[in-house]
């Protein structure tokens, strides 16, 4: 009995998942089609086939829809197994922090999925409806704060540590070139194999090859 229930409260867990990464789509579209002014909620409610009541258990208003919620950022199960990747008996930083880095950030951006092509992204959002850009601001930062935490729980080190935050900037940094090459006209290359091109690029930087070696 124990176990169905722990079934029965995944698949709901589940559906609100769904229900709440479907009304940020929509509202990001009907943004993009007719601004953020141009469509009621009761309109995105049709779209997504939901009550306005059940909009209101997930958003207090129809731009917190457009910006989504930053749990919708993170995969919960891919977050949980970058916790646990960190190698047994690593003392400090461990070796495979970013490789793992880049593998949380391929499983939580989907962009390889089949919505991603009608999906508008932040900056297209941000250069319809310009007063979007504070609070995208906001919630960046918020999850930031957070990947810094588990980063600094993950590593063992000390709260305020400056290494976790510049991982997360730098793998920050590492998502939007690659979004960029990936949404670069005639780009066929998945998202993932661009980020990881992408950190192999930043290791290069950071440890050049020695003059006179190839």
């Amino acid at each position: 009995m124990g176990e169905s229930a722990t079934k029965t409260d995944g698949v709901r867990a589940q559906r609100r998942e769904r229900t709440r990464r479907e009304l940020t789509r929509q509202a990001r579209l009907l943004t993009m089609e007719h601004g953020l002014n141009g469509f009621t909620v009761e309109e995105l409610c049709e779209r997504v086939g939901v009550s306005r009541r059940t909009f209101f258990n997930y958003f207090h208003a129809k731009d917190d829809a457009v910006i989504g919620h930053r749990d919708d950022t993170l995969d919960e199960q891919a977050l949980t197994e970058f916790v646990n990747a960190r190698p047994s008996g690593a003392t400090g930083i461990s070796s495979t922090l970013m490789p793992d880095l880049v593998a949380l950030a391929v499983a939580s951006i989907p962009f390889d999925d089949e919505h991603l092509d009608d999906e508008p992204n932040p900056e297209m959002l941000v250069e319809r409806e310009p007063q979007l850009l504070p609070k995208f601001m906001r919630e960046g930062a918020e999850l930031e704060r957070r990947m810094t935490g588990v980063i600094e729980f993950r590593e063992g080190l000390e709260a305020g540590d400056p290494r976790a935050a510049m991982a997360v900037q730098l793998i920050g940094t590492l998502v939007r070139a690659s979004a960029a090459r990936y949404f670069a006209p005639g780009s066929t290359t998945h998202f993932g194999a661009l980020l990881v091109d992408s950190l192999d690029a930043a290791r290069a930087l950071f440890s050049p090859t020695p003059e006179g070696t190839e």
